[in-house]
């Protein structure tokens, strides 16, 4: 009497380790996101219907169908890559399921439709299937990522120009004179931009409000003046004595 109490206690116990383990593979479709995102894909919500299948993946380790359905809507959104990584999520989770031979069907449609997505169509719908696509797959994967990383080493690297070239007498304001610059950082020296209508007196009135300055101004450029009345041409700069 008591082996056979002991039997059906074994008994007892191993069904309820069977249906533990039952609850827990369809746990995920029981949960209410995952009915909402049903909801919503009947109605034709697909994006609503992922963020609800997504929902549940965030919440539980094994949600093996969420996975499958989230899948599903990326594909439908023309958006393989993420399609391809949770139909590999649910092979894994699932890999003697009966629909594990359809999921990888389905990832096979998926690495179709990224290698279509490419920019020049590396590969035309009938060529696939002829070459091995994953090994295609990888590889193009592997350029992008490259591209990717020398474009963004170009851009932090490349530097705006500080100088600007302009036509006519404003090139000379953009490029100042040597002397004028290094004047100024002595402190000895000011820049002056020759304008239309100037003369020495009136530069003289301009800078120091009187026009007692003249010789001065003058001495200061020199090399740029043979005679007080012998101003440069429009747009060049000359020094100012402090």
């Amino acid at each position: 009497m008591a082996r056979v109490a002991f039997v059906f206690l074994v008994l007892l116990l191993a069904g309820c380790d069977d249906n533990s383990r039952s609850d827990s593979r369809t746990l995920d479709v029981e949960d209410p996101e995952f009915r909402q995102g049903q909801s919503f894909h009947k109605q034709g919500e697909t994006r609503k219907a992922l963020e609800c299948y997504l929902k549940v993946i965030d919440k539980r380790k094994d949600a093996a169908e969420s996975h499958l359905e989230a899948g599903r809507m990326y594909l439908e959104l023309q958006d393989p890559l993420p399609a391809i990584y949770h139909f590999n999520q649910f092979i894994r989770m699932k890999p003697a399921s009966d629909q594990a031979s359809m999921v990888r069907g389905m990832v096979r449609t998926a690495e179709k439709q990224f290698m279509q997505q490419l920019p020049g169509r590396p590969m035309e719908p009938d060529a696939i299937g002829s070459v091995d696509v994953t090994t295609q797959l990888r590889r193009l994967q592997a350029e992008n990522d490259k591209l990717k990383r020398e474009i963004t080493d170009l851009s932090r690297n490349q530097r705006p120009s500080e100088t600007k070239t302009v036509a006519g007498p404003a090139a000379v304001n953009a490029v100042p004179d040597p002397r004028a610059s290094q004047a100024t950082k002595s402190g000895r020296f000011r820049p002056y931009t020759i304008a239309k209508g100037d003369t020495l007196s009136t530069i003289s009135r301009k800078m120091f409000n009187d026009g007692n300055h003249v010789q001065a101004i003058f001495n200061a450029n020199r090399d740029k003046m043979t005679s007080p009345d012998s101003l440069p041409k429009i747009g060049t700069v000359i020094l100012i004595p402090e």
